[in-house]
């Protein structure tokens, strides 16, 4: 099963060997490849639905990760991956039943700057936050810091309220895009999986 795309920076400018590759719920790597001189990558893998993609150059020195999650190869798939120095880790995206139409994403943003100063809460500042659902713009009702706990670590995560299409429909994919005061961006995406 063909998984291709192009690795791109903030800016659009496609990013030459990147590595992407493909993980179990582990974060064991089970295939891997890096982009061309274009950006543009391909893996031929195993149909299944591989729990984690990751696609980074230079991780933690120029970049950090792109994440998606719950990627489904029943069929050959293109996935566009952008990445720069921040990080969307542990994206959820859910439902409150009763709750309206609405969807509420999860995640840990990171600044690359942060991690390279040492500090323990990598949470970069004055972030904006941009929702698409299968590609469109969904409009951004709510954003709620959060305080994490890990062990005796504490990590600012957000809870973003995302306002969902109107008649009930399931979406297949959920990206969240971030930016920072100082322009520095990162982005990750979730694969809706039924049931």
């Amino acid at each position: 099963m063909f998984l291709t795309g192009c690795v791109t920076g903030k800016n659009g400018a496609p990013i030459p060997n990147a590595s992407v590759e493909l993980k179990d719920k582990n974060f064991e790597t089970l295939y891997q490849t890096h982009s061309d001189a274009t950006g543009h990558y391909q893996l031929d893998v195993p149909p299944g639905c591989y729990p984690f993609l990751t696609a980074v150059k230079e991780y933690a020195v120029q970049y950090l990760e792109y994440w998606c999650q719950d990627i489904p190869l029943t069929k050959p798939l293109s996935l566009d991956v952008s990445f720069d120095r921040l990080e969307v880790y542990g994206l959820h995206v859910f439902a409150v039943k009763g709750a309206g139409n609405g969807r509420m994403a999860y995640c840990r943003p990171m600044s690359l700057d942060k991690f390279q100063q040492g500090k323990q809460d990598l949470a970069p500042g004055g972030l904006s936050f941009t929702a698409l659902l299968d590609g469109s713009p969904a409009p951004i009702l709510q954003v709620s810091p959060v305080k994490e706990v890990a062990g005796e670590q504490e990590m600012t995560a957000y809870l973003v309220q995302i306002q969902a299409p109107s008649g009930g429909t399931v979406w297949n994919k959920c990206e969240l895009q971030v930016q920072d005061q100082d322009g520095n961006y990162g982005a990750a995406a979730i694969f809706h999986c039924p049931g």
